[in-house]
């Protein structure tokens, strides 16, 4: 974990031990077909009992740094995308697959030096990162080669988030266009739900009846409280 980094404290006050995790907010990927499917992962979870009995809390750490990733999945099924990614190394064998990140900056009204990788295929990996005109602003690219995505996609990309555990998860993706540049605008948004959703699986998007922790604001933590009658409450600070 880097110094600059967000922090999610959860409190439960419900009278039962709760499971809850936290995703991120659905990145935008302009170019893609609106017909195509963006999955989302679990970034972190862990139950915890009641905060007045116990005096526990959960706190997820997540890396403020945004990071471009791809997964090469081959066979592995969409209930096995669980992408672990170490801090010393750029790629990763996970049940199958084979992944591979780098930290970018996104796109401003004046550009930036490092806001497009370049993916490759054999072997898997993304270049490091540098700067490339038409980038959507407030996003990172990804130049994509061709490749067969069907009759199953086995190549997914996007946004990838560091947690306190110093793994890398792949948070919001999508099978990339082939030979083409795929340009993705993630939020430094949050969400934090109740259930048990193991990290790294992926996850059905759902912002109802969640804590939403909106780091763009400026904040660094937020308390997330999930409160006796099943609602959350969610207060910022420094």
């Amino acid at each position: 974990m880097t110094s600059s980094s967000y922090q999610i404290i959860v409190r439960n006050l419900s009278q039962t031990t709760q499971y809850f995790y936290v995703f991120q907010k659905q990145a935008a990927f302009p170019l893609l077909p609106s017909s195509d499917p963006i999955l989302s992962g679990s970034l972190g979870c862990q139950g915890v009992g009641n905060y007045a009995t116990t005096g526990a809390q959960i706190n997820f750490g997540l890396d403020s740094q945004v990071y471009a990733g791809v997964l090469s999945t081959k066979q592995v099924s969409l209930s096995q995308l669980i992408v672990l990614l170490s801090l010393n190394a750029a790629t990763l064998s996970v049940v199958g697959s084979t992944s591979a990140f780098r930290p970018v900056t996104l796109t401003t009204d004046y550009g930036s030096p490092d806001n497009c990788t370049t993916l490759t295929l054999d072997p898997l990996g993304l270049s490091a990162p540098a700067n490339q005109a038409g980038i959507a602003i407030g996003g990172f690219g990804i130049n994509v080669p061709s490749y067969t995505p069907l009759p199953h996609p086995e190549l997914y990309c996007g946004v990838v988030a560091l947690n306190n555990n110093q793994a890398v998860i792949l948070s919001s993706f999508v099978a990339p266009v082939p030979n083409a540049v795929m340009n993705c605008i993630p939020k430094q948004i949050f969400f934090v739900k109740m259930g048990y959703q193991p990290v790294g699986s992926t996850v059905a998007y759902d912002e109802s009846n969640a804590a939403c922790c909106d780091f763009t604001t400026g904040y660094a933590t937020y308390i997330v409280t999930y409160n006796a009658n099943g609602t959350f409450s969610a207060t910022g600070g420094p």
